[in-house]
C-alpha cells in the first residue's frame, strides 16, 4: 500500500512539475505566439483541432484492429520525434545555441532511437514530459481563451464518451501498453517493475491484486495545460498558478475516483479543475 501511494504521489510530482515548466518556459516561446494570427480567437480553430484529435484516434484503432503493429509504431514514434523537435527548439534557440534548429532535430532523434531500442517506463516519462510541455506551449501561446475553453469542453465530453459509453478509450490504452508505445505517462509501485514486460491493462495489476504501475496519458497532462498557459499569457504568471491549482485539485478527485478500480477518464475531472481554478482568479480579482 505504501509504495502504490508513493507511486500515486509521483504521478502528481509528474503533472505539477511539467506544468510549472511550461509555466518557467513561457518566454523562450514567445517565437511562437501569433502564429494562427487574426485566427487566435477564432472558436473553430479548437473545433478543428479536436476533430483532428479524434480523427487521428479513430484512424490509431483502425490500425490496431487490423493488426498493423509496424505501421501503428512508425505513427507513433515519429509524433514523438516531430513533438520533441517543436518543444526543444524554442529553448535551444532562446539560450541562442548555434544551429539550433538541427541541434534539436538531432536531440529529438537520438531521443526517439533511444525510446525505440529501450522502450521503458523512465524513458516513457522524460519523453512524455517534453511533449507535454512542448505542446501545451505552443498551443497555449496560439489560441486565445475562448477557443482553448471551447476546445477542452469539448474532449472532456469526447474523453467521457470513449471511456464510458463506447470504451474505445480502454482499446487504445491497452494497445499501447501491449506494443510499449509512447502515449502514456508509467508510474511504477513496484521496484521490480518493466514497461516492456506488460502486456496489457491487465498486467496493472501484480500479485495479490495490487497495482505494479499507474498510467496517465501525455494528453492528460498537455491539454490542461495548454489551459495553465493561455491563462497565464493573457492574465499574467498569478492567473496561471491559479488555473494550476484548480488543475491539481481535479487530479484529487480522479485520483479518488481511479482508486474505485475501475477506468476513468481523466480530462473531464483535470479540465473542470483548471476552468475552476482560473474562475477563482477572476472572482478574486
Amino acid at each position: 500500500m505504501k509504495e502504490e501511494t508513493v507511486a500515486q504521489l509521483n504521478m502528481f510530482v509528474i503533472f505539477i512539475l511539467a506544468n510549472l515548466l511550461a509555466l518557467v518556459l513561457m518566454p523562450a516561446y514567445f517565437i511562437y505566439e501569433g502564429g494562427l494570427g487574426e485566427n487566435e480567437n477564432n472558436p473553430w480553430v479548437a473545433v478543428y483541432y479536436a476533430l483532428y484529435i479524434i480523427g487521428i484516434t479513430a484512424l490509431i484503432l483502425y490500425i490496431a484492429k487490423r493488426r498493423k503493429i509496424g505501421i501503428l509504431k512508425a505513427i507513433f514514434y515519429f509524433a514523438v520525434a516531430w513533438s520533441m523537435w517543436y518543444a526543444l527548439f524554442p529553448i535551444l534557440y532562446y539560450f541562442s545555441v548555434p544551429l539550433s534548429d538541427l541541434v534539436s532535430l538531432a536531440i529529438s532523434i537520438a531521443l526517439t532511437v533511444l525510446l525505440v531500442k529501450n522502450p521503458e517506463w523512465y524513458m516513457m516519462d522524460i519523453v512524455g514530459i517534453l511533449m507535454a510541455v512542448g505542446l501545451a506551449l505552443i498551443l497555449g501561446m496560439n489560441l486565445g481563451l475562448v477557443p482553448v475553453i471551447l476546445f477542452l469542453s469539448i474532449l472532456a465530453i469526447y474523453d467521457a464518451i470513449s471511456v464510458y459509453k463506447t470504451k474505445h478509450m480502454i482499446t487504445l490504452a491497452d494497445n499501447v501498453i501491449e506494443h510499449n508505445l509512447p502515449a502514456l505517462f508509467v508510474i511504477p509501485s513496484s521496484s521490480d517493475y518493466s514497461f516492456k514486460k506488460v502486456h496489457g491493462i491487465k498486467d496493472a495489476k501484480g500479485k495479490k491484486g495490487r497495482r505494479d504501475a499507474y498510467y496517465m496519458g501525455f494528453g492528460d497532462v498537455m491539454i490542461p495545460g495548454i489551459m495553465v498557459v493561455a491563462t497565464a499569457r493573457n492574465y499574467g504568471l498569478i492567473a496561471g498558478v491559479f488555473t494550476l491549482a484548480g488543475a491539481v485539485a481535479g487530479m484529487v478527485i480522479l485520483s479518488a475516483m481511479v482508486n474505485s478500480g475501475k477506468p476513468q477518464p481523466g480530462l473531464p475531472y483535470l479540465n473542470a479543475g483548471t476552468l475552476a481554478g482560473f474562475l477563482t482568479y477572476l472572482l478574486l480579482l
